[in-house]
């Protein structure tokens, strides 16, 4: 299920999907302490919100850099640095998108679903509205959860027309927003 914040912190909401509209998707990565990654409490040493260059300790390019190669975490298998996709989500009857911050373990189901539905087609990702959900995958080790994605309807003509110029909109002020957290 997805947790999603409401009126009251204390008392966030439960949702199975989430549906709606990626106005705007981009790379993004962070580098926290060894088991530190899903505490809230702690923030990454190196972060980058585009993916290509991270801000803290190592910092630098991210194509480069020795945490983000496979084998650089603890246990010799993945990466240290968490590779992510950021996802900005308009859903309906809201004037704010959210924000869902894709793990390393849904990019692939991601990309799958982004060419299929949108690359293939010659269709922006704004064109449709899609549904997201979570599939639960159990290694033999961990259990965790995977996103899954469909699309549930296509914009067209007018409909089309101002989606478009609302999510190049967004677009940019995330660009700019995203420019100015790497300069802080």
């Amino acid at each position: 299920m997805f947790e999603l914040p409401g009126d009251d912190p204390e008392n966030p909401s439960y949702v199975r999907t989430i549906e709606g509209v990626i106005l705007y998707n981009h790379a993004a990565c962070a580098y926290w302490p060894e088991g530190s990654e899903y505490d809230e409490n702690v923030s990454p040493l190196c972060s980058s919100v585009d993916g290509k260059t991270g801000f803290g300790a190592p910092g630098g390019a991210c194509a480069v850099c020795a945490l983000n190669k496979f084998g650089s975490d603890e246990k010799g298998k993945g990466k240290a640095c968490k590779n992510m996709r950021h996802l900005y989500i308009l859903r309906s009857g809201e004037y704010m998108p959210l924000l869902l911050a894709l793990p390393p373990t849904s990019l692939r189901p991601y990309t799958d679903f982004m060419t299929a539905a949108f690359v293939s087609r010659h269709r922006p990702v704004f064109a449709s509205v899609v549904q997201i959900g979570l599939k639960r995958v159990d290694n033999g080790s961990n259990t965790y959860s995977v996103a899954t994605f469909r699309k549930l309807r296509d914009f067209t003509g007018e409909e089309l027309q101002q989606m478009k110029e609302f999510a190049v909109s967004f677009r940019e002020q995330i660009k700019s927003m995203n420019q100015q957290r790497a300069m802080d």
